[in-house]
């Protein structure tokens, strides 16, 4: 699949940036997911700690991540209006987002 995909993409470049981006962008996300699953795999057959194989090793570990806060909840239980919360909050940013579609 993944030479399929390559073959694709690279056809893609070569006629049209949207059209690669597409492509890529689809190939990148099924990549990611594979690395997912098998981030779980060895996380799940190896257990905590670091593992070697035959030229490259990982580590696994588990590490506690607080949840997040909800400023919702939380202003209306303290009674702290939009306005003074904007005050704690830092500069914003632009981003620019593409979004490929089919």
């Amino acid at each position: 699949m993944e030479n399929n995909l390559n073959a694709v993409a690279e056809a893609a470049i070569a006629n049209a940036d949207i059209d690669a981006l597409y492509v890529l962008d689809q190939a990148s996300k099924a990549l990611e997911e594979k690395i997912k699953r098998l981030k779980a795999a060895v996380a799940n057959k190896y257990g905590e700690g670091t593992h070697k194989g035959d030229v490259h090793s990982v580590d696994v570990k588990l590490i506690a991540v607080a949840g997040t806060v909800d400023y919702a909840k939380l202003c209306v239980a303290y009674g702290i209006t939009d306005d003074v919360l904007n005050t704690f909050r830092k500069d914003g940013r632009a981003d620019i987002r593409v979004s490929p579609k089919k």
